[in-house]
Order: C-alpha cells, then sequence, then structure tokens
C-alpha cells in the first residue's frame, strides 16, 4: 500500500474514533445537535459502524504482508474483529443511563416564544420519548438555529423569560 494512503487511513481512522468517544462520553454536555430529527436520531448509528470500521482497519494496517499467513497475521485479523465488536456493544448494552442521549427521540411540541433580535432564536417546548425506559418527558429549550444543519439547545427556565426581549406565540 502507498505509504501516504496509509497515513491518510491511519489518520481518518484516529479521528472517526476519537469522534466516537468524545460523543459518547460528553456528547450530552454539548448544546450542539442537527436540525433534522431524522438525521440525529441516525447518526449514532452512522458514527458508531464507522468508529468499528476504523478499529478493524487499524488492525488490518498493522498487517505485514511480508509476513503471509503467519500466526501473528492470523492474530491481528481474529483480534481486529473482536476488538472492532466494542463499539457496537457499548452503543447498543453498556450505558450508565436507563435512558443514554443516543437513544433519546425527540420531538417539538410547541414553539412557545421567539426572539424580538433574531427569528432563528426560540423556545420551544419540546417531547423527549426514552423508549427503553417507557419514559416521556416536556422540557422547555432554547434553541437557535445556527446553520440549516445545526442548532444549540439549552434548558431554560419559563420564569426567566422576559417579556421584552421574546414575543409570545
Amino acid at each position: 500500500m502507498n505509504k501516504r494512503l496509509r497515513y491518510i487511513a491511519i489518520i481518518i481512522s484516529i479521528l472517526f474514533i476519537a469522534w466516537f468517544l468524545l460523543y459518547f462520553l460528553i456528547g450530552d454536555l454539548i448544546s450542539l445537535e442537527f436540525s433534522n430529527t431524522n438525521f440525529s436520531r441516525i447518526f449514532p448509528k452512522i458514527l458508531t459502524f464507522l468508529a468499528s470500521v476504523s478499529v478493524y482497519v487499524l488492525f488490518l494496517l498493522s498487517i505485514k504482508k511480508s509476513s503471509g499467513w503467519s500466526f501473528f497475521n492470523v492474530m491481528k485479523f481474529v483480534l481486529g474483529i473482536v476488538v472492532a465488536l466494542i463499539p457496537l456493544l457499548v452503543f447498543e448494552y453498556l450505558s450508565i443511563d436507563n435512558c443514554p442521549t443516543w437513544k433519546m427521540n425527540k420531538k417539538d411540541k410547541k414553539i412557545i416564544y421567539q426572539s424580538v433580535s433574531s427569528a432563528s432564536e426560540t423556545i420551544r417546548l419540546i417531547e423527549i420519548d426514552c423508549p427503553n425506559a417507557n419514559k416521556k418527558t416536556l422540557k422547555t429549550k432554547r434553541v437557535m438555529q445556527i446553520t440549516p444543519l445545526f442548532i444549540t439547545s439549552s434548558e431554560i427556565d419559563t420564569l426567566k423569560i422576559s417579556d421584552k426581549n421574546w414575543k409570545k406565540l
């Protein structure tokens, strides 16, 4: 394999693994979300698959072609399959919460307020459905659209909303 292509594959694989770790370890602390709720439900699955493939690619790149079917090359191949299953198992079965962030279904129920200064900033009532725990909750969140693809959302107390900054809808 070309040396440059090998380094590019290694760097991309490490980036996907790092992205997976950051998303699942501190993803709920970051307020950046996808504006399309359908894609936001699919994205963790895509990221998990990419992390698994990246782990396997790193194992495959460690196999030396010159050694042929040596014991160590076969062990790297098999161990790569086993270790590549870890992100899939973490996604599906291992979670500290009863309802992890990546398994929540969010649906906008109602836009309550809109900012006077910016039409892209709203306060919404969002229904959060947790299929694992059979639990539905309503949260009031301040949502600001950054681009057509991304929004930021943070919880807000409705008692602290002033009428001079927000227009009731």
